[in-house]
C-alpha cells in the first residue's frame, strides 16, 4: 500500500573543512572498491499528483475541500558511471478556491489540511555512489528505516528535504555503515510559509547507523544526534535498535513478517527540558500476497510535561490517517490490528485498519479510536489512482473527524531519492 505521504543555496552554510574530510575519505574509499555495475544513467522526472480532500471536523459547521496539485521536475545528471548531479524543483497549487485551512492561518473556519501552496527547489545534490561507497552533497531527501524519524514525508504535496552530507560504507557482504551530518530540514510548510521559522530549520544533526543482515532477518543499531538551533525543544537524541525480518511457512507463497524496534530519547544539547522517553513498536504479519492480516503497537513514551519527538519524521503513515495526533505529553500507544494484500489485476493493493489509542503514561482516558481504508490501483506504469478514508472517533483527545482523499498521480521517469 502507498504511504503517500524544502531555501535557496546560500543558506546551506556547510563548514567546508567537514565537505573536505568526507570527500577525501570517501575517493581514498573508491580506490580499493570496485564496482561491476554503472549505478548512474541520465535520467529526466516528471511528477504530476492531483489530490482532492474532503475533510470533516465535528466541532466546525463548514466542510472542508481542498483541491490541490503538485508538480515536480527533476533531472539526474550522470557525470560518470558513479558521479552524479541530480536537482528537482516542487509547484504545489490550491485548485477551485481554498475551501480548507492550509495551516497558514488565512481560513480557519474549516478543517485542516498542511499543504499550502509553494515553490521551492526541493533536492539538489552532488554525489558519488559504486554500490560499495557513496557520498551525497547537497539537499536530498532522506528516508530512514520505515520513516518514522526522519523521512520526506511524501504524503504531503509538498516533500520534506535535508541539506547536509551522508555516507555509507558496506563492510562484506552483510554489514552497512552510514553517517550522515544535516544542517537544515526544508519542511513540508513550503517555502512561501508566512512564518519564517516555520519553513526551515537549522540544525546540527550527526545520524550514525549499523546495518547488519543475520540469518533471520536484519538488525539496525542507530543513534541520532540533532541539536535544533532554530527551535531548542525539537533538540534531541534518539538511541535504539531495529530487528525486522520475513520468513515463507507453509508454501512460498506464505510469509511471516515481522518488526520488533526499541528506543530511548533524550534531551540534547540546547533542549531546555531533562527527560528521558521510551519507544517501542512491534509488528507482525501472516498471509498471503493477496490476504493477509497485520497486528501491532506503538508506544511513544510522555512523562505529563514533554513527549516522545518525531519532529523530523513521517506522520500520515502512523498513528491513523486522519492525523489528529501531535504526541499528548503523557504520550501515544497506538495498538492496530487489520488486512491487507495484493492483486494481480493492475497492481491494486488495499489495507483495512483499526487503531486504538491510549496514554503511554498517567493512567489518563483512551483518547479515541479511528478505522483507515485505503485502495491503490496503477492502472498503467506511470499512471495510478489511490482512495484513503480515516474516521477518527473521539474519546477524550481532540474531537471526531473524518476525512477522504482521491489521488490521481502520473509519474514519468525515475525520482532519485
Amino acid at each position: 500500500m502507498s504511504k503517500l505521504n524544502s531555501p535557496q543555496s546560500d543558506d546551506l552554510g556547510m563548514k567546508m573543512t567537514g565537505f573536505r574530510t568526507l570527500l577525501l575519505a570517501g575517493l581514498l574509499l573508491t580506490q580499493v572498491v570496485h564496482a561491476d555495475d554503472n549505478t548512474y544513467v541520465n535520467t529526466p522526472f516528471i511528477g504530476l499528483r492531483y489530490r482532492d480532500s474532503t475533510l470533516h471536523q465535528d466541532n466546525l459547521a463548514d466542510t472542508g475541500h481542498a483541491h490541490t496539485l503538485r508538480l515536480q521536475l527533476g533531472y539526474l545528471w550522470a557525470l560518470t558511471p558513479h558521479l552524479a548531479a541530480y536537482a528537482e524543483g516542487t509547484k504545489v497549487w490550491s485548485l477551485f478556491g481554498m475551501q480548507y485551512n492550509d495551516t497558514t492561518g488565512r481560513r480557519t473556519p474549516y478543517p485542516a489540511e498542511a499543504d499550502p501552496p509553494s515553490t521551492e527547489l526541493s533536492s539538489a545534490w552532488v554525489g558519488y555512489d559504486n554500490g560499495q561507497v557513496g557520498v551525497r552533497v547537497g539537499r536530498q531527501y532522506l528516508n530512514l528505516d520505515d520513516r518514522r524519524f526522519f523521512s520526506s514525508n511524501l504524503w504531503r504535496q509538498n516533500p520534506q528535504s535535508f541539506d547536509g552530507v551522508t555516507t555509507y560504507l558496506k563492510v562484506g557482504s552483510s554489514t552497512t555503515l552510514s553517517y550522515d551530518w544535516i544542517n537544515q530540514v526544508n519542511r513540508t510548510v513550503g517555502e512561501d510559509f508566512p512564518d519564517v521559522t516555520q519553513r526551515r530549520w537549522k540544525l546540527d544533526g550527526k545520524l550514525v547507523r549499523l546495518e547488519q543482515e543475520l540469518p533471520l532477518g536484519s538488525l539496525t543499531a542507530y543513534g541520532y544526534f540533532v541539536k535544533n538551533e532554530t527551535i531548542a525543544a525539537d533538540s534531541v537524541r534518539t538511541e535504539g535498535a531495529r530487528w525486522t525480518g520475513s520468513e515463507s511457512l507453509l508454501g512460498d507463497q506464505t510469509k511471516l513478517t515481522w518488526t520488533l524496534e526499541g528506543a530511548q530519547q533524550y534531551n540534547y544539547a540546547n533542549n531546555p527540558a531533562h527527560f528521558s522517553l521510551p519507544y517501542h513498536l512491534f509488528e507482525l504479519s501472516y498471509g498471503l500476497p493477496y490476504l493477509a492480516a497485520r497486528v501491532g503497537q506503538e508506544s511513544l513514551g510522555g512523562n505529563g510535561h514533554t513527549a516522545f519527538n518525531i519532529a523530523y519524521g513521517s506522520g500520515h503513515s502512523f498513528d491513523g490517517w486522519v492525523g489528529v495526533f501531535s504526541i499528548p505529553p503523557h504520550g501515544l500507544v497506538d495498538t492496530y490490528g487489520g488486512l491487507h494484500g495484493e492483486l494481480v489485476w493492475h497492481d491494486l493493493a488495499w489495507q483495512l485498519t483499526y487503531h486504538d489509542f491510549q496514554p503511554a503514561t498517567g493512567g489518563g482516558t483512551r483518547y479515541g479510536d479511528e478505522i483507515d481504508v485505503g485502495v491503490r490501483a496503477s492502472l498503467t506504469s506511470r499512471f495510478s489512482l489511490e482512495l484513503q478514508y480515516g474516521d477518527y472517533r473521539a474519546d477524550s483527545f481532540t474531537v471526531s473527524q473524518r476525512k477522504l482523499w482521491l489521488l490521481a498521480e502520473y509519474r514519468y521517469g525515475k525520482q532519485t531519492m
